[in-house]
């Protein structure tokens, strides 16, 4: 029985980042000899992990993953692709249900550029993934190493297929608006930033809590509001420092470390956030909206007005404190029927007839490039391949 080897590697990744890997293990686990390897990197212990999986883990060095050879490989974590041996064939969960305005103008391909295949949640991720390989395998031989942490086993200049499927960790399409919870004097907003460094400067929601805060609490007087902080900035003393300052008003709290994103989401009835997929994850789990406050500079950066091309008229936007102002307002009194026809338009947009991510993890294990889901191939050049659908 041929082997598939799942890799849990994301750092202080917990439950939120093991959780891409159990569509792939379901559709594999009966078909195949699947074998699940964890790093201490995780932030879960064998047994956390085992419990959330329903399957067995081994936990591992990833000097392991480097001697794997001539395997099929599916990962939550692009960083471990540098470290594995060119003869095994690896696959790539990228994270989140939608792409991001992040200031990498590669979109993390000096990461992601070593892997055979891309699997992204939404057509706009696809979109910035693909744009992101092409870009940075065009100015590979301008660019100076990139690999600054460890050793590379294994080349960035490959033929790398990204696939584009339905979200990998988000329950089915709501058929009708969701019954609202909500009452007359409560108003819970959630603060959702993504990692440091991930915004461009000055647009990342750390460094803008107080505008974000203020501009929401004048209009929404009764407003309350939950923290979430990235799970890596946690011990971050900036963060630190925030969070501390934050829970000094009795109407602001931070979320508990360990908080399921579930949990998190059934609290809030509404989420902001600079960049986060999160944002739009809330949204496909509860029907409600998020808003995307993502403040516009001067400097050209492609990724960032890729992304609000991408989203225009498809999310709740806000690029300035007074456009913020009016969404926190208009927010206020969104009926469940007007929420629904722009969570409605976006999913169709987004995720309309993309295959299940189970479908497509079976074919490519069995067909690897020649699946009939790897409709286009960038090759070590940046040069775009693509085939007419079957």
């Amino acid at each position: 029985m041929k082997n598939v080897y799942f890799i849990n590697n994301v750092t202080r990744g917990g439950k939120t980042y093991l959780e891409y890997l159990i569509p792939a293990l379901n559709a594999l686990r009966d078909k195949y000899h699947c074998i699940v390897l964890q790093t201490d990197k995780s932030g879960l212990s064998r047994q956390e992990a085992e419990e959330i999986l329903d399957f067995p883990v081994e936990q591992v060095g990833v000097d392991v993953i480097s001697h794997l050879q001539s395997q099929i490989i599916i990962s939550n974590d692009a960083w471990v692709g540098r470290l594995l041996d060119e003869s095994n064939f690896g696959i790539f969960i990228t994270h989140g249900n939608v792409g991001m305005p992040t200031k990498d103008k590669y979109y993390y391909s000096e990461l992601t550029s070593y892997w055979d295949v891309l699997i992204a949640s939404s057509r706009s991720g696809l979109e910035l993934v693909t744009a992101g390989l092409q870009a940075y395998r065009r100015d590979r031989k301008n660019l100076k190493a990139l690999v600054a942490d460890g050793i590379v086993l294994r080349g960035d200049l490959r033929n790398t297929t990204p696939v584009s499927t339905l979200p990998i960790k988000i329950p089915n399409f709501f058929a009708a608006p969701q019954a609202s919870q909500k009452t007359s004097d409560r108003h819970v907003v959630g603060l959702l930033p993504t990692q440091l460094g991930i915004c461009p400067s000055h647009a990342s929601l750390y460094e803008n809590l107080q505008t974000v805060i203020n501009t929401v609490k004048a209009q929404i007087p009764h407003a309350t509001f939950i923290l979430r902080p990235y799970m890596a900035d946690l011990e971050h003393p900036t963060v630190k420092e925030l969070c501390e300052q934050l829970t000094a008003h009795e109407w602001i709290s931070i979320d508990q470390p360990g908080t399921s994103s579930t949990v998190f989401y059934q609290q809030c009835d509404t989420i902001i956030t600079d960049a986060s997929t999160g944002g739009v994850s809330f949204m496909l789990n509860t029907g409600k909206l998020p808003i995307y406050y993502v403040p516009t500079a001067e400097e050209h950066n492609p990724t960032v007005e890729t992304w609000l091309a991408q989203m225009d008229n498809l999310l709740p936007i806000a690029t300035n404190r007074d456009e913020l102002k009016d969404l926190a307002l208009g927010f206020s009194l969104l009926t469940t029927a007007d929420s629904y026809f722009i969570y409605k338009k976006f999913y169709e947009s987004q995720y309309g007839n993309l295959s299940a991510p189970q479908d497509v993890f079976l074919d490519l294990v069995e067909h690897r490039h020649a699946s009939k889901f790897c409709q286009l191939t960038i090759d070590s050049f940046g040069n775009l391949d693509q085939r007419l659908a079957d």
